[in-house]
């Protein structure tokens, strides 16, 4: 009759050790959710929930980029057509000379040479061509020189009436 006693006592003991770990496992669990910032609820997570919050875009203006750095004068576009303004002896050599200081810098003369101009009448062509020529010569002059800005001598020759 030994038998039977010792066989309740272990299986009382492997009852009470799987009651203890089930328990202590439980209790293991509740202690976890009660200690991390994580909700127990979907409801008061939406708060804390970083892909549900939208990003601001950084909208501040660079310190070197102030508005007085802007330019306030109206700019015409390059593929417009307008009347030229500028007297036809002073656009031919502003023209003449920015071509050929492009072509004295590249080491390439007459690459951009054009003294064709749009003012209505012969006198006025003809001028803007010859000035044309003045500026591109000392434009292509300082080109070969180095000089990427307009020397004293690029100031055009206006004839005086």
């Amino acid at each position: 009759m030994s038998q039977p006693s010792s066989d309740r006592l272990s299986t009382f003991i492997r009852i009470v050790l799987f009651t203890l770990i089930i328990l202590s496992a439980i209790g293991l669990v509740i202690y976890l959710k009660r200690s991390t910032d994580v909700p127990l609820s979907p409801q008061h997570g939406f708060g804390r929930d970083s892909s549900l919050q939208l990003a601001t875009p950084d909208t501040t203006i660079a310190p070197d980029r102030s508005s007085g750095s802007f330019h306030t004068a109206p700019v015409v576009p390059t593929d417009s057509v307008t009347m030229d303004l500028r007297v036809p002896s002073d656009a031919g050599y502003e023209d003449g000379y920015f071509a050929g200081l492009e072509d004295g810098v590249n080491g390439d003369e007459r690459a951009s040479y054009d003294e064709s101009s749009q003012f209505p009448n012969p006198a006025q062509r003809r001028n803007y061509a010859e000035a044309y020529r003045r500026g591109y010569a000392q434009g292509f002059a300082d080109g070969s020189a180095g000089r990427e800005e307009p020397s004293e001598a690029a100031s055009p020759l206006v004839p005086q009436p």
